[in-house]
């Protein structure tokens, strides 16, 4: 399993671990966001820690999750993102259009009430 989900609050926190390369692995963790999106959830925390790395299929499931929660007024929030999938943020500019923390506990935290 690609992709574990456990709720803290309520805000849902999926933790993805290995590589994200288009395959069933990405297919998991669209279906994971986009189940959560259907049920109304608006707060959600990727936690990146375990990930390896992503190509862009898998960035553009990112894109098209951020998208949907941001237009329902929802946030996505990111943290543990290490060197590898942080360079890809960085040069896709993407970095700075979400919400990165280095802990799941500060990002967790950097949701308001």
């Amino acid at each position: 399993m690609a992709v574990r989900r456990k709720q803290v609050r309520s805000i849902t926190v999926l933790a993805l671990k290995g590589s994200f390369f288009g395959d069933t692995e990405t297919d998991e963790l669209q279906k994971a966001i986009m189940d959560e999106a259907a049920a109304g959830n608006t707060r959600m925390l990727l936690n990146l820690s375990d990930c390896e790395r992503m190509n862009s299929i898998a960035i553009g499931v990112l894109m098209r999750g951020y998208t949907n929660y941001k237009g329902r007024g929802g946030e996505i929030k990111l943290c543990g993102l290490g060197k590898r999938v942080k360079d890809i943020f960085v040069m896709a500019k993407l970095i700075m259009l979400f919400d990165h923390h280095e802990t799941e506990e500060q990002a967790l935290a950097a949701f308001s009430e």
